[in-house]
């Protein structure tokens, strides 16, 4: 089954995450990958370690053969990201502190989570993916 991939900005998320969230019964495994923006002067992301982790994580989800969602949710640019009290870090459901992180969201709660430099790990990805 293909990946169901959503993406959201900041401005977006709130809607985008209770779609998200709604639909999640319908799916074996639900993922929340929060990420750099592309910086508008290169059209690259700004973030090295999203720019390493997102093909690893994006072929290790469309591998599965299970029903799987994705939500790419945008942190901004990288002045935007580096506020303390971006809404992402004070959030109490996602507690941020560093871009990428992948969740694994069940039952409206995190399962598990990579954060920074482990997100590109296929080891890890194959871990948070079957639930372990």
């Amino acid at each position: 089954m293909p990946m169901k991939a959503s993406e959201a900005t900041l401005s977006t998320f709130g809607a985008v995450f209770e779609k998200f969230t709604s639909e999640a019964a319908n799916n074996k495994a639900n993922f929340i990958l929060f990420l750099a923006d592309n910086d508008p002067s290169t059209n690259r992301s700004w973030c090295p370690d999203c720019v390493r982790a997102e093909p690893v994580i994006y072929k290790k989800l469309e591998a599965s053969s299970d029903n799987v969602a994705l939500l790419k949710a945008y942190v901004g640019d990288r002045p935007t990201w580096r506020n303390a009290h971006h809404p992402w870090r004070v959030d109490a459901r996602f507690k941020l502190k560093g871009v990428p992180t992948l969740i694994r969201w069940e039952d409206g709660a995190i399962k598990g989570r990579l954060e920074d430099n482990e997100a590109h790990v296929e080891a890890k990805i194959d871990s948070l993916l079957s639930g372990n």
